[in-house]
């Protein structure tokens, strides 16, 4: 399993390995599959044997300019990997450092775009000011990493940011709740598998615990952590353990096995180059070596831990230091020695203007004197203790001031001062009290109302929930209703079509056959008129010719030629029935005329027309088909309706026609079975020039029907409409 420390992996990295696995089905990609998962391990040390590897075995140009981007990848993985550990490292140290590499590392992080490293950077900067106790400083940034961790989806720097500001709110008196939180950050980082940030999380509960005087639970999770971060093999983490199970066994007299807990942190503090562990671990030495009387090991060794506070500008540290031996000097009876260590914290402290811990160690210093006899030296240093205390409205030190000057009066025998400021020590120690407990009654009130709200919020999301898998259950039950609808209305237009596009093929076979029925009729036709009428009239003629050759006289000129003139005009009249060729020279309205008055002599109808102008310019083929619709109307109303007259009329308004034909006749019912193929031979030329055909049912006596085609615009039209 691979580390979510600093050595994270950064993002390309994954997808590369992703896009090799695709390609693992063939050969020598699945070795170069292999290359990257040891390439995301030991970075580019693989990168020159493996490409060789590769080469031997004929891999295309392709393997090696994937070999040589990753090669580049891993350079600058490993630039910045070496950053990320100078800024860490910087952290527990060196200040002037830190902020130098830490600049770096942020132009480097800016230019790749490494979201992720930000947020490693700016977790070591709010480290370091945690570490100075600028805790203003440290949330700050602890909250900028979160944010940037959040944003780059990093888990690890994540939760370690979360931590902290867990932690900080621990120390401003949130007790149960930052608890809470970190335990659930813990058990988080168990299931991402998080090795560093279990080991770090169980480090804090046990800090946490510690500080609870809960020392069962803080040996417990000290021992965890030391298992856990050991079998892991975690470079850092044994050493902390170990330094904080060494303190605990210091403080129940178990000083031998502090030592040696003491020495193999040490080790494993110096072998990862992490100074401030090492220096912490080396003044709890100096501690077991005071508490041994060997007092020669603790002077050599406690200026090595001065001198990493020193050069790292840490004097709150320094003096903790100078404090930490000074109080392990004095209770074992070394009070002079103790007292020069109180004195180097104290000139410390002053340097620096640090007031907070000032107060506690004068008053530590002052203890020690009040113990060793020496009440006079005491007494100056009540005042500053008090000054302070009053600026810094610290009533816990004042109360302290109460108490040091109540033991010095009773040395001097000054029994009713004394009693005065041991009455005032009382007052003021109950006062505190008091302010600790309400403050723990706030606490615990926050604490509930906090509780109470999250019940209330567990009560919400449980309604929520109930609610949202109600309304699921409803958008389903809409949406199969829905897509059951759908189904049906596809099924039942699926099936109607089906149906119509049945009764369209039977009437298209219905009308092919009535089509093939009416050209063998027209053909019939055809045949009688020419064989009874032309054939006759030629059958005629030729027997007067050969009678004139018998009887050897000459069959009169006039009368064959008005024979032969009767033969030509029945043969005209079939040839333009068969096709209209007189249309091209005289036009659709003159046609039309000699229809209509040739109906009128052979019929005695009564029949009149109208006909715009602008249809002469129509297209021949148009022209065609509205002859032959008129001539099928006509021919209906001839044989079928019985009518005295029939009228014709063609308009045109904004080049769009209108045929209108009626007739007076007992009209035409259109859905009956039985009406032939000449209204469906009317439609199929409606389709052909584009056109749409209304038969009027309503009406009470007579056929009309309704044609409506429109035509392009031409120069011509132009010229009729000006």
């Amino acid at each position: 399993m691979l580390s979510f420390y600093s050595e994270h992996l950064p993002p390309y990295l994954y997808l590369a390995i992703d896009f090799l696995h695709f390609l693992s089905q063939s050969a020598y990609s699945f070795s170069l599959f292999k290359f990257l998962m040891l390439f995301c391990i030991r970075e580019e040390l693989y990168i020159t044997s493996l490409a060789g590897r590769l080469m031997k075995k004929g891999s295309s140009l392709s393997t090696l300019f994937i070999l040589g981007t990753l090669f580049c990848f891993a350079q600058n993985s490993s630039e910045m990997a070496r950053l990320l550990n100078e800024v860490k490292n910087a952290s527990y140290y060196d200040s002037v450092k830190l902020f130098k590499a830490g600049e770096t590392a942020l132009n480097k992080a800016n230019e790749t775009s490494n979201i992720s490293a930000l947020a490693e950077i700016h977790l070591y900067y709010g480290n370091y000011f945690f570490y100075i106790r600028k805790l203003d400083k440290a949330k700050g940034y602890y909250e900028q990493s979160l944010k940037e961790s959040t944003n780059s989806k990093d888990p690890h720097f994540e939760i370690l940011a979360q931590a902290r500001l867990a932690y900080l709110e621990y120390q401003k008196g949130n007790h149960i709740q930052s608890e809470k939180v970190i335990n659930e950050l813990l058990e988080r980082s168990k299931k991402l598998n998080d090795h560093d940030n279990v080991a770090e999380l169980l480090n804090v509960l046990g800090i946490i615990s510690e500080e609870k005087n809960d020392k069962q639970a803080c040996v417990k999770y000290y021992l965890e952590g030391l298992t856990f971060s050991e079998s892991h093999q975690l470079k850092y983490y044994p050493a902390v353990f170990r330094n904080n199970l060494g303190i605990i066994k210091l403080n129940t007299g178990q000083v031998k096995e502090a030592m040696a807990d003491f020495n193999d942190g040490l080790i494993i503090a110096e072998r990862e180059n992490n100074k401030r562990l090492a220096s912490h671990i080396q003044i709890n030495m100096c501690l077991g070596y005071v508490m041994n009387n060997e007092l020669e090991k603790a002077n050599r060794l406690f200026p090595k831990v001065l001198e990493y506070s020193k050069e790292n500008n840490l004097p709150e540290e320094l003096a903790s230091n100078y404090v930490t031996l000074g109080s392990t000097f004095t209770n074992t009876g070394k009070d002079e020695i103790a007292i020069a260590y109180y004195d180097s914290a104290i000139s410390v402290l002053r340097k620096s203007n640090l007031s907070g811990p000032l107060p506690e160690t004068l008053i530590g210093k002052a203890n020690i004197l009040i113990k060793m006899n020496k009440a006079d030296e005491a007494s100056p240093l009540l005042k500053e203790i008090e000054s302070i205390a009053v600026q810094t409205k610290d009533i816990g030190a004042i109360s302290q001031c109460n108490l040091i000057a109540y033991q010095i009066e009773l040395s001097k025998r000054n029994y009713k001062s004394a009693l005065d400021n041991f009455v005032k020590y009382s007052i003021l120690k109950d006062s505190a009290a008091t302010q600790m407990n309400n403050k723990i009654i706030e606490e615990l009130q926050f604490n509930y109302r906090v509780q109470q709200k999250e019940t209330e919020l567990e009560k919400e999301r449980s309604r929520s929930m109930l609610l949202e898998k109600s309304n699921e259950q409803e958008k389903f039950m809409k949406r199969a209703s829905i897509a059951i609808a759908v189904i049906i209305l596809i099924l039942v237009a699926i099936l109607f079509y089906l149906g119509y596009s049945r009764n369209i093929r039977k009437k298209q076979a219905q009308f092919s056959r009535q089509l093939i029925q009416n050209i063998e009729e027209e053909r019939q036709r055809i045949a009688m008129d020419l064989h009874d009428d032309i054939g006759q009239s030629l059958s005629i003629i030729k027997s007067k010719l050969i009678n004139g050759k018998q009887h050897d006289h000459n069959t009169a000129p006039n009368e064959l030629e008005g024979d032969l003139g009767k033969v030509i005009e029945k043969t005209r009249e079939i040839s333009k029935n068969l096709f209209p060729s007189s249309l091209a020279k005289i036009g659709l309205t003159r046609l039309t005329a000699m229809l209509m008055e040739n109906i009128q002599t052979t019929t005695g109808l009564e029949c009149s027309f109208e006909i715009t102008e602008s249809v002469q310019h129509l297209p021949l083929n148009i022209q065609t088909h509205i002859f032959r619709i008129i001539q099928e109307c006509t021919n209906n109303t001839i044989k079928h309706s019985g009518a005295t007259g029939l009228k014709i009329s063609i308009t045109e308004n904004d080049y769009e026609f209108t045929l209108l034909y009626q007739d007076n006749g007992k009209g035409i019912k259109v859905k009956t079975k039985s009406n032939g193929i000449g209204l469906e031979a009317i439609q199929e030329r409606a389709k052909i020039i584009e056109g749409s055909v209304d038969i009027d049912e309503k009406a009470e006596k007579g056929f009309k029907l309704i044609l409506r085609f429109k035509s392009v615009k031409t120069e011509q039209h132009e010229v009729i409409n000006s």
